[in-house]
């Protein structure tokens, strides 16, 4: 179902900031594009908007390899620093009247802390904060209805919500027909080695497949390799938080000079996949679906209909 076929016309005026991808994904989704005024350095979906003024810039090299990003972020938190940097005077200019931001990580988009500057000379003292945290997909569900209701789109929402339950109920009807789960190891970061936490064990569920790391809704957090080689997973994918695939490619160096690395099941088998975690897996919204699709390709290839190879995933062993 193509929810823009049904979609109707919404009656809101206000201005629209969003700092985060996935509130942005949403409130076009939703129909309210043209009310978007501003967006953050990290809003690069639809095309459409990334003409708009970007209100945001990381203070750290976000082009470093993962070890030195770590390294970054770490001494930003530890010196009580901000990772990002918001360019105030033009927030102003912009009269907002939402901003859209998240709050359960200071390191993965910015939080209500980094606005503190220009809530202290703000023109438009109506201007509402609107946080966007969900940690399991019915908690995106609910904030996808709450961001409708408060942009006076309520049908639209419903309309979406909809068509991603029908569209989760299709994927465990089709769950019920497997035979086996294979286990799932996946990577969110690369050096030091972080597992997916929150909603990626619940998409691997969705899947058919079962993730050997977290519980859903549980923040991701750090593990050795000796855990990684003591379960043994048939599949191992890579989609580190804000990388691509072509910069996930040039990191895997620290897994693959590892010594037991050729000693794992997966990697003797092939299956060892790289992801693009930016546009898909690390966005807590719409994406979730073709991320459960890119997962269901990659392990049930012979059935797949989504065709995301090569732009979504590769196979490591085809690069």
């Amino acid at each position: 179902m193509n929810t823009k076929d049904i979609l109707q016309n919404v009656n809101f005026s206000g201005n629209i900031v969003s700092l985060l991808a996935s509130t942005t994904e949403i409130i076009c989704e939703l129909g309210l594009k043209n009310n978007l005024v501003g967006i953050s350095h990290e809003c690069d979906n639809p095309k459409e908007i990334l003409n708009l003024p970007i209100v945001s810039s990381p203070n750290i090299d976000i082009k470093a390899s993962s070890k030195e990003i770590d390294s970054s972020v770490m001494n930003a938190l530890s010196n009580n620093l901000s990772i990002y940097n918001i360019n105030n005077e033009l927030l102003k200019s912009l009269k907002p009247d939402f901003i859209f931001l998240q709050d359960h990580c200071n390191v993965c988009a910015i939080s209500p802390e980094d606005l503190e500057i220009f809530f202290q000379d703000i023109i438009n003292k109506n201007c509402k904060i609107i946080r966007f945290s969900p940690n399991t997909i019915d908690e995106m569900i609910s904030g996808i209805y709450n961001i409708g209701k408060e942009l006076n789109c309520e049908n639209n929402a419903h309309i979406i919500i909809n068509n991603i339950k029908n569209k989760l109920r299709s994927y465990k009807n089709q769950n019920l027909k497997l035979t086996k789960k294979y286990n799932v190891a996946f990577i969110e970061w690369i050096e030091p080695i972080f597992y997916g936490g929150n909603w990626i064990p619940e998409i691997i569920e969705y899947a058919g497949a079962k993730s050997i790391f977290g519980n859903i809704g549980e923040h991701s957090t750090t593990i050795g390799f000796e855990k990684i080689k003591q379960n043994n997973p048939d599949f191992i994918l890579i989609s580190p938080c804000g990388f691509d695939i072509k910069k996930t490619l040039s990191e895997l160096n620290p897994l693959l000079n590892h010594p037991d690395w050729k000693t794992l099941k997966a990697v003797k088998n092939n299956k060892i996949f790289i992801l693009d975690g930016n546009k898909y897996f690390n966005r807590s919204g719409l994406s979730i679906i073709p991320s459960i699709e890119i997962i269901k390709e990659i392990i049930y290839t012979k059935n797949s209909v989504y065709n995301f190879e090569n732009s979504c995933w590769v196979n490591l062993n085809n690069i």
